[in-house]
């Protein structure tokens, strides 16, 4: 499959269960177009809650014969009444215009699905569009994914993390709020691109053993925040790294993934056209705006709104899965020292950080990748991404929370004492140091084994 078909596609067909059609519109099948349908559901008003809900039912009810969100909208109907007034004066309706515009703008009445090196440019109309098909779940599940491709998960009453819910449904009203009437972006991209090590035009040279260090700073912070993925603190030419999953999306919790997509709805339509992540592959978003300051993760989340002013567009943001060590915890040994993943990480983040070139020096934007629900090792990790983004020639920035003290204070001396080894001082030199650390080495216990390390060959 090449193309995810839209709610106006030909082929998109479903039951008229409530004959709101005229007779004599089912084919052999009984079936009838989806499209026509829905216009004449969307023309019913929606001025209350239980309005809204009725018209999301049909939809449900037509497309998959079953109610949505099993039934209960009520998550969606809470957050709708605290916001009625903007809901039902301009968010419904903008919901509506943009869906209604499907035709026009999508005229072929689908979508590309990316394949290595492509990328698909969606105008703000276009990327409003489908968010507003998210929202009225109005889309089937492209062929790799059951759920998560609509907003649907977030609209029952039962969610395991109703504070994280009640955020993403604030950054979809915000977003519906401020993107304006359509037409007004149409001069803006938003951008999505699946980029493989295999197509890089600038592979790996065969000498990269002998490329400097670049530039690697400890940024330490209170909490951690979706900050990175603004324009303004980003930079124009740099990047940020979202610790994703092998099939990138939101979700239902708060992890960084799920913040960083659920905080920018222009982002949520990659999961319709994104497939499945190899070994040597990441995708790209960028100009998908932020909604919302969100700081800290998972349990302990807390939000403001951003200023109008300063969210005109958002910034690069590179989704790649790391190793889920997490799955190999039966093995002998630290297993991110593995000589075949420390291979596939670096080509992974290499990948990641080639996906685009600038003239001035650019900077890569990281947590510790791969280092939470995944159980990478912090220092291996890290070290992996220093030198990936030395041989993409992109500065390093990694982002330690408090937690994260001693880690943090550790790798500032590791960078000072390999900077100062001027054979350890390249890309072949940190390798070589990770091939040494013991593979019987604990988890967390790498970096305490690579400053002893440097002290005793100095």
């Amino acid at each position: 499959m090449s193309v995810f078909a839209l709610p106006s596609a030909p082929s998109e067909r479903c039951l008229d269960r409530f004959s709101i059609l005229e007779d004599g519109q089912e084919d052999g099948d009984g079936l009838v177009s989806f499209w026509p349908l829905l216009v004449e559901v969307l023309r019913q008003p929606v001025r209350t809650p239980s309005q809204l809900i009725d018209v999301l039912d049909t939809i449900s009810n037509s497309l998959r014969g079953s109610s949505g969100a099993a039934g209960d909208y009520g998550m969606l109907e809470a957050a709708v009444q605290e916001k009625e007034r903007d809901f039902f004066g301009s968010i419904w309706p903008k919901i509506v215009r943009l869906a209604l515009m499907t035709p026009r703008l999508y005229p072929e009445h689908c979508l590309p699905i990316l394949k290595p090196g492509m990328t698909l440019g969606l105008s703000r109309d276009q990327a409003a569009c489908l968010v507003s098909h998210q929202f009225l779940c109005t889309l089937r599940p492209p062929p790799w994914r059951n759920d998560f491709f609509d907003f649907g998960i977030w609209y029952g009453s039962s969610q395991r993390h109703p504070k994280a819910v009640e955020m993403y449904l604030n950054a979809i009203f915000g977003f519906f709020k401020q993107v304006g009437d359509p037409g007004n972006h149409a001069a803006e991209e938003v951008g999505y691109a699946l980029h493989s090590y295999d197509q890089l035009a600038r592979p790996m040279s065969r000498t990269w053993q002998d490329c400097a260090l670049s530039t690697a700073v400890v940024v330490r912070v209170n909490a951690y925040s979706t900050e990175q993925q603004e324009l303004q603190c980003q930079g124009i030419d740099s990047a940020v790294v979202v610790s994703a999953n092998k099939d990138i999306g939101f979700g239902q919790s708060a992890t960084q993934e799920e913040l960083y997509m659920g905080n920018c709805p222009e982002a949520c339509p990659a999961v319709l056209v994104a497939p499945t992540l190899a070994d040597d592959q990441v995708l790209v978003i960028q100009g998908a705006m932020p909604m919302l300051r969100i700081s800290g993760q998972r349990r302990d989340v807390s939000w403001s709104p951003l200023e109008e002013s300063t969210v005109s567009r958002g910034g690069r943001m590179l989704f790649m899965d790391a190793l889920e060590i997490d799955e190999a915890d039966n093995q002998e040994g630290l297993a991110d020292l593995l000589s075949s993943n420390i291979d596939r990480e670096i080509k992974k983040a290499y990948t990641a950080f080639s996906s685009w070139a600038v003239g001035a020096p650019a900077t890569v934007w990281t947590g510790l990748w791969g280092c939470g629900a995944f159980n990478g090792d912090p220092g291996v990790k890290m070290t992996l991404l220093w030198i990936a983004a030395s041989l993409a020639g992109k500065e390093l920035r990694i982002i330690c929370d408090s937690s994260n003290d001693t880690f943090a204070s550790e790798f500032e001396t590791f960078i000072a004492q390999v900077l100062a080894e001027r054979r350890a001082a390249t890309a072949g030199g940190l390798i070589e140091k990770l091939q040494r650390v013991p593979h019987t080495t604990e988890r967390l216990a790498s970096m305490r084994w690579l400053l002893d390390s440097c002290v005793h060959r100095s």
